[in-house]
């Protein structure tokens, strides 16, 4: 899928078999468990498994063509590494253009390894993309909390945890979530 492509219920579109479609959905998300780099296309790509069209077949093919291309790449882990968690966290405000749900996603760090990741399609329309980018940074802060006990148990002490985020409003709301008046609709 292509970065600036977006998928729609193309209502007018040529219909597609839907077995073929799920079969090829299925196959790619089975291999999201060791390829990170195409879950979150394989996401988009399986909410219209309902009533695929050729609009959708396209990006499903591009997928598997780059999965292809890609199959002697990997993911490299440094020995070396120190044992610092920490994590990374973006949403899109309206990232969906049927429904107008964002999207939020992260990836979390072992030093400099990659172990986990998420990206996940909010339950709600949000009216503020500030909610938005705040929702974001809060789910990631929930799970390196998990991911901290986790480590903890297994006697890796972790110091102070933390979270990138890029947008300067939900950093000033986790800064002092008190001043600002006009957060109060956030309930989490």
């Amino acid at each position: 899928m292509s970065v600036n492509q977006k998928l729609t219920k193309d209502k007018h579109g040529k219909d597609v078999d839907p077995s073929l479609y799920r079969s090829m959905i299925g196959s790619l998300l089975y291999l999201t468990t060791s390829r990170p780099d195409i879950s979150f296309s394989i996401g988009v790509c399986a909410r219209y498994q309902a009533t695929p069209m050729e609009s959708h077949l396209k990006p499903v093919k591009r997928i598997i063509r780059y999965v292809h291309s890609t199959a002697k790449y990997g993911i490299w882990y440094s020995k070396d590494s120190n044992s610092h968690l920490a994590g990374y966290s973006d949403a899109n405000w309206e990232g969906n253009i049927d429904d107008r749900k964002s999207t939020s996603g992260g990836c979390f760090y072992l030093g400099n390894n990659l172990v986990t990741w998420y990206s996940k399609k909010q339950s709600s329309i949000s009216l503020s993309p500030a909610k938005v980018e705040y929702i974001a940074p809060e789910s990631c802060r929930t799970q390196l909390l998990s991911m901290k006990q986790m480590l903890e148990d297994y006697g890796l002490q972790q110091g102070v945890l933390t979270i990138f985020c890029d947008n300067k409003s939900a950093i000033d709301i986790f800064k002092n979530p008190v001043q600002h008046s006009r957060t109060k609709h956030i309930d989490l």
